[in-house]
């Protein structure tokens, strides 16, 4: 039997999800709490007609609440309308987007589809990851080139000038609650292997990557490679973004990194490092803070 009051006590422990561990239960503890407290909403269903769940919103809301501000609506909004023009990689799904208050995708949205509408407010980020980029050009949510690998996409894509007019990126990958040990269960197919045996990998890396908890990142950072192979790009780098308390989203970062020629080319950055080095936006990151990091 499953919660079947959507106004329940958000802190109730009824609302336990099993397949939690301690860092999801946490984690969902605080997005419920956010959800009562600051949206004065009952909980929803995890699906129309499923059972209720403490993070998720009822299904009867638009865009908002769940992404906080005009400018992550206003993202949002664009990347399915290029996803179905353009005919591009990537995936949204719509109910999460609107309704899963744990989702790192609506978080994305929030984070780096708000800041799209100011994209120089990233360069002092942009300029840890890249010293020479002289401004940040665009900022793109859920973007992969036409020929991606498979039908995975960046979280976000931002691209930066660089000195003499050539162009950089980084391509970005969000994680929040998620539990990395079963992001990817099924063997990588041998166009996987195939890609790494480069000079950017070390020799026996794909072996070594071709594990549950390893094979996103590793997706990820081809998809970066592919990227710079168009030459449209002067240099490129794969980012992940988490908590600087997730331990396991760190550890993953450096250990697919690990297996680079060149270590540098994929990064961990903590979300609240990135927040710390955008210029303005006071009141977006207060309210950012509070909804993803006060837990």
């Amino acid at each position: 039997m499953g919660v079947e009051d959507p106004n329940l006590a958000w802190d109730d422990p009824a609302w336990a999800e099993k397949s939690d561990g301690s860092w999801q239960a946490r984690l969902r503890r605080h997005q419920a709490w956010w959800r009562h407290e600051r949206l004065g909403l009952g909980a929803g269903p995890i699906r129309p007609d499923g059972r209720l769940v403490a993070s998720m919103l009822p299904v009867d809301v638009g865009f908002e609440p769940n992404l906080m501000t005009p400018e992550a609506v206003a993202a949002a909004t664009t990347a399915i309308t290029s996803l179905e023009s353009e005919k591009r990689p990537g995936l949204i799904q719509l109910d999460r987007l609107k309704r899963n208050l744990l989702s790192s995708q609506p978080l994305c949205f929030n984070l780096l589809g708000h800041l799209s509408a100011t994209p120089d407010a990233l360069l002092q980020w942009v300029q840890s990851i890249s010293a020479r980029a002289t401004d940040v050009r665009e900022v793109r949510l859920e973007w992969a080139p036409a020929d991606s690998f498979s039908r995975s996409a960046f979280d976000a894509f931002v691209t930066y000038s660089l000195p003499g007019g050539a162009a950089g990126f980084v391509g970005v990958e969000c994680k929040y609650a998620e539990d990395l040990s079963k992001a990817q269960p099924k063997p990588a197919a041998p166009k996987f292997h195939d890609a790494t045996v480069t000079g950017a990998w070390l020799q026996r890396a794909a072996p070594a990557l071709d594990k549950p908890r390893l094979r996103q990142f590793w997706y990820n950072q081809l998809l970066t490679q592919r990227v710079c192979a168009t030459g449209q790009y002067a240099e490129g780098y794969g980012v992940v973004v988490a908590a600087a308390a997730d331990e396991p989203a760190r550890t993953v970062t450096a250990e697919v990194a690990a297996q680079l020629i060149d270590p540098t080319e994929l990064r961990f950055c903590a979300l609240e490092d990135l927040l710390d080095s955008v210029s303005g936006h006071e009141a977006w990151r207060a309210a950012f803070r509070e909804r993803y990091l006060a837990f």
